[in-house]
């Protein structure tokens, strides 16, 4: 966990090649009939995306190594090996989503043997490049591991404002957990949930539930009307986990907190129109 550089935020956009168009199709063609509420023609999709593969569409290579690192009963096998051979092409291409996938291989000890370094190299290499993913797990580790908070949130930030839903959603977390800021945690998690993390919208949800004990809810008053509106969001993320929802602040600002406001550390601050 050692880092004694000043922190640069790279955005990943600027370490990414443009995508083949043909391939494009394609990959887009394969995540359309991968969606959850389709019936899932497995050999169309695995074809699609290996069609796009061989034209290097590092997001069709990423997508085609998930199914074969997790499988799909009925559907696709389970091949850890072929996962791991499509990571090693994406970092042969210097694919920053590579370093990370295999990172995450090595560090969940999830089939790499004899690995040339540890999954927190790959982690920090992807960073380095702007992986909004390991951009937020190394946050994590610096705030919570490595007693480095400061730092810890530079990461994070970082990846939130490439407009990674996860990152905020941790963002959310940390002022929930500790700085008990509960307005400027719901903040974040609206965020996220605008952004398609699907964790955000389930816990969004419950916090303006009349069934969700009080300590849970962060203190917030029940409201039901808010409670069917972000369970609607929340469903919506089941069925197409790709929804974004760019207004969603502006549509439904949020409430103030009944003892913090909008912001526990700035008592007299308001949102703006």
């Amino acid at each position: 966990m050692a880092e004694n550089k000043p922190f640069l935020c790279i955005h990943e956009k600027d370490h990414l090649p443009e995508l083949d168009l043909v391939a494009d199709g394609w990959y887009i063609e394969a995540a359309l009939l991968a969606k959850p509420d389709t019936l899932r023609p497995w050999d169309r999709i695995v074809e699609l995306y290996s069609r796009a593969v061989e034209r290097n569409h590092w997001k069709a290579m990423h997508n085609l190594a998930a199914l074969y690192r997790a499988g799909w009963p009925g559907g696709v096998e389970k091949d850890t090996q072929k996962a791991i051979d499509i990571y090693q092409r994406m970092i042969d291409l210097n694919i920053p989503q590579g370093f990370y996938n295999m990172g995450a291989m090595i560090g969940n000890r999830a089939g790499v043997t004899n690995p040339a370094t540890d999954g927190l190299t790959y982690l920090h290499k992807a960073a380095q490049m702007g992986n909004p993913p390991a951009l937020t797990e190394l946050g994590k580790l610096y705030i919570y591991v490595g007693n480095k908070e400061d730092l810890g949130l530079q990461y994070t930030r970082c990846a939130a404002e490439q407009g990674y839903g996860q990152a905020n959603y941790e963002l959310g977390a940390f002022y929930k957990i500790t700085k008990y800021n509960f307005p400027l945690a719901l903040q974040y998690y609206q965020l996220a949930l605008s952004q398609g993390n699907v964790g955000a919208a389930f816990l969004m949800k419950r916090i303006f539930d009349k069934n969700t004990p009080p300590h849970t809810a962060m203190w917030f008053l029940p409201d039901e009307p808010l409670n069917q509106i972000y369970n609607n969001f929340y469903q919506k993320l089941l069925a197409d986990p790709d929804l974004r929802f760019p207004t969603l602040l502006k549509d439904y600002p949020l409430p103030p907190h009944p003892t913090q406001g909008f912001d526990a550390e700035r008592p007299d601050w308001k949102p703006s129109a």
